[in-house]
């Protein structure tokens, strides 16, 4: 497959579990703690997709959202955040997320939506 992903969360045990998954299915993952850690990332390389939490310190998911979409209109993104934040998952949907999973998750669920934003079969 070779697609080459950023997971972008504050928390490292949610980074390490999506990215150990991901790796296993044979994506390369680069990661980030915070929204301006992946705008600098996303400058400088190219990615496939995008993994975004909404909530992170210096600038959250929504922010990092809208600033990604100003400059790739295209690159899937799915929005990874805590069920108390639902209304924040619909409102990155309304402004170009692909599609959002719900903290805490099920891999099978996390694995559906990727499967249907990629188009493809883990």
């Amino acid at each position: 497959m070779g697609l080459k992903v950023l997971v972008v969360d504050d928390e490292e045990d949610i980074v390490e579990v999506i990215q150990d998954r991901l790796e296993a299915y044979g994506f390369t993952v680069a990661t980030a703690g915070t929204g301006l850690e992946a705008l600098k990332k996303l400058s400088m390389e190219k990615f496939d997709g995008i993994f975004l939490d909404v909530k992170m310190p210096e600038m959250g998911g929504i922010e990092a959202l809208e600033q990604i979409r100003k400059s790739d209109k295209n690159i899937p993104i799915i929005i990874i955040t805590s069920s108390s934040t639902r209304e924040a998952a619909i409102e990155a949907m309304a402004k170009g997320a692909n599609e959002y999973v719900l903290k805490p998750f099920e891999w099978e669920e996390l694995k559906a939506k990727i499967e249907k934003v990629y188009n493809i079969t883990l």
